[in-house]
């Protein structure tokens, strides 16, 4: 017993980053060994696994190991198996099912895709996902189009001078994301139910345009007229760089995360200019704080992927629910397990919760409705 408790130890040690690199290396060779054992199962028993752990670790006789091994993936099953707090590693988990399993008068639920609404400055809306390619609509000095790759350009003809008080907006309902060029040559990438607005024409002294939701910025440089980004909490200012903001409503906090250059925030208290790699972060009652900033989560949306890095059953449930556009009923008292990994945002929403379904995660979808609980 005394021995088991001294593995148990070392992982905790292994997960919260205060292992001697002898120690590490213990755990990450008995991890290597593990998935060699392993690699062809398709199936597992807890009890076995638990006592192979004891017994591996508790030999300290590292094997060597064949491939680098990411602390993460070894803190995920460790703790999957131990249970002191479960953390559950989606990627590691055995899942074969296909859509074909999916009993046919399942309620299907398709992930996301391009698509949004253009309200322009006249009130006329266009639905965006089924325009065809082309010229949008044409004004005297400016021509909104839509591009080959299904991105929104706003061009404006050099010298014309228009209103800046005609605001464009567009809008990505639940499920849906987009892509739009703005006036200036700026990039927008909107999360999904999220919104932009902007003028069809940026003022010779300012470019300033006001967000909702997340959306990720690549803006052009320009030192005349800096860049400014206005939401409920913060508002935030660059010249040229590279930014995503995340400022949904049903968040319990707003974060602006540098990518490149340089920014300058204004919080609920305070304002920072950032570094790349960081973010400020604004509590709902204006409390702020700047943090080193975790980069591969905060764009994973981005790049066609959810990635958790130990986060709670409510966080990564709102993800999930902005991006099938499900209506979530919790049921009974969560589970307090964290969850580390990456699923596929083209994943159908079944597969997604088969996966869950491994943990202590209860669920049930209803048609657009999904209950979820702790596991009896």
């Amino acid at each position: 017993m005394k021995e088991k408790k001294e593995v148990q130890e070392l992982i905790r040690k292994y997960i919260s980053g205060q292992c001697t690199p002898t120690e590490a290396h213990i755990v990450e060779s008995w991890y290597a060994a593990y998935l060699d054992k392993h690699s062809s199962s398709t199936s597992y028993d807890e009890e076995k696994i638990k006592e192979e752990v004891w017994d591996e670790i508790a030999k300290q006789r590292p094997v060597k190991v064949r491939k680098f091994v990411k602390w993460w993936r070894v803190a995920a099953a460790a703790t999957f198996i131990f249970g002191s707090f479960a953390i559950y590693q989606f990627a590691l988990m055995p899942f074969f099912a296909s859509t074909e399993q999916y009993a046919q008068n399942e309620d299907v639920i398709l992930p996301g895709g391009n698509t949004a609404i253009l309200t322009t400055s006249d009130g006329k809306k266009i639905e965006l996902t089924s325009s065809e390619k082309g010229i949008l609509k044409r004004g005297e000095g400016f021509e909104i189009k839509k591009t080959e790759e299904g991105m929104v350009v706003f061009d404006v003809k050099a010298g014309k001078a228009l209103s800046a008080n005609t605001y464009n907006t567009i809008q990505t309902p639940k499920g849906g994301i987009y892509q739009v060029v703005l006036p200036d040559g700026s990039k927008a990438w909107l999360n999904n139910a999220s919104s932009i607005s902007f003028p069809t024409q940026f003022p010779i002294d300012e470019r300033t345009v006001k967000i909702t939701g997340e959306v990720y910025f690549e803006v052009t440089h320009d030192k005349k007229r800096p860049f400014r980004v206005s939401t409920r909490q913060q508002k935030v200012e660059v010249l040229g760089t590279k930014f995503n903001i995340n400022a949904y409503d049903d968040e319990p906090l707003m974060k602006t995360t540098l990518v490149e250059g340089s920014v300058r925030v204004t919080g609920g208290s305070a304002v920072q200019v950032l570094r790349p790699g960081y973010e400020m972060i604004t509590q709902k009652d204006g409390d702020d704080r700047v943090s080193v900033a975790d980069l591969k989560s905060t764009l994973a949306w981005k790049e066609g992927i959810f990635h958790f890095e130990r986060v709670k059953l409510p966080v990564l449930m709102r993800q999930l629910a902005r991006w099938y556009d499900i209506e979530l009923v919790y049921e009974n008292e969560l589970p307090a397990d964290e969850f580390v990994g990456d699923i596929k945002r083209s994943e159908d929403i079944h597969k997604v919760l088969e996966i869950l379904r491994e943990g202590n995660v209860a669920t049930t979808l209803e048609g657009r409705k999904l209950i979820v609980g702790h596991k009896k």
